[in-house]
């Protein structure tokens, strides 16, 4: 086991390498114009130094207007036909962030696996349905995101450009604090149950490009290796390329998994 826990510590710091790097290319101001084209990750373009738009934002505001967004639901199509949910693992800031919180206790909350539907619901009703039936509403996903209120919200409060601090601010504190405290005590809990990204990238899990394998030949006779180290709390043997797989390929340095292709 002592052997495993090296290999997902360098696994884990590549990982954290990668968030980084895609965090700070977001969030480089350097190409206003670029903000028309999105990035298929969990961010908000909304943020004073996003350089991107976030795919979930074009996807709710096309709703508003009642089109299709072609080109963003294309992007989304090729990378989720690539990886799957490899975004979730090795690309999204929001993700970097929870894994950073996750780190702060190792007392962790077992999430019900019938919960992580209703991210697929937050998808369809909150993404989709209300702005597309109600344009002016304040509930509609965006204007509830927690990494809209961390990163749009809270710096533009700080430069003065938020003067109202009515209840909708409040209530987006108040989401914002708890998807915080579910990082905590429950690791990715956001992306598991409620990110409508990640119910969009699931989709694709089963049948990506790149998907894992299993390698080795008693893996069905009990061996739980994998099942110890899987953050997400599935085990992916029995679950192989499940839906809530954020493809953080941890359980590929138990060496009875591998990422393949086909």
């Amino acid at each position: 086991m002592g052997s495993i826990i090296e290999r997902i510590k360098k696994l884990t710091l590549w990982r954290y390498l990668c968030q980084l790097t895609s965090t700070v290319i977001i969030s480089l101001p350097f190409f206003p114009a670029m903000r028309q084209f999105c990035v298929p990750a969990f961010h908000c373009h909304s943020c004073p130094w996003s350089m991107f738009a976030c795919p979930i934002g074009v996807i709710a505001n096309f709703a508003q207007i009642r089109l299709f967004p072609f080109i963003t639901v294309g992007i989304l199509g090729l990378v989720g036909t690539f990886g799957g949910r490899i975004i979730c693992g090795w690309v999204c800031p929001f993700g970097l962030l929870q894994d950073l919180l996750g780190k702060i206790t190792r007392a962790k909350v077992r999430i019900p696996y019938v919960l992580t539907y209703t991210k697929y619901a937050v998808l369809i009703g909150l993404v989709l349905l209300v702005p597309y039936s109600f344009p002016a509403s304040d509930y509609r996903f965006c204007r509830l995101c927690p990494a809209g209120t961390l990163e749009s919200t809270i710096p533009r409060a700080f430069l003065g450009e938020v003067t109202t601090f009515g209840f909708n601010f409040f209530l987006r504190i108040a989401i914002l604090a708890g998807v915080l405290l579910l990082a905590i005590i429950s690791t990715r809990g956001f992306c598991r149950t409620l990110c409508p990204l990640g119910a969009i990238f699931s989709i694709f899990n089963k049948f990506s490009v790149f998907r894992l394998k299993v390698t080795h030949p008693k893996c069905h006779a009990g061996c739980t290796a994998c099942a110890k180290v899987c953050p997400v709390q599935i085990h992916p043997v029995k679950q192989l390329n499940d839906a809530e797989c954020i493809r953080c390929l941890d359980c590929t340095a138990t060496d009875h998994i591998k990422l393949g292709t086909g």
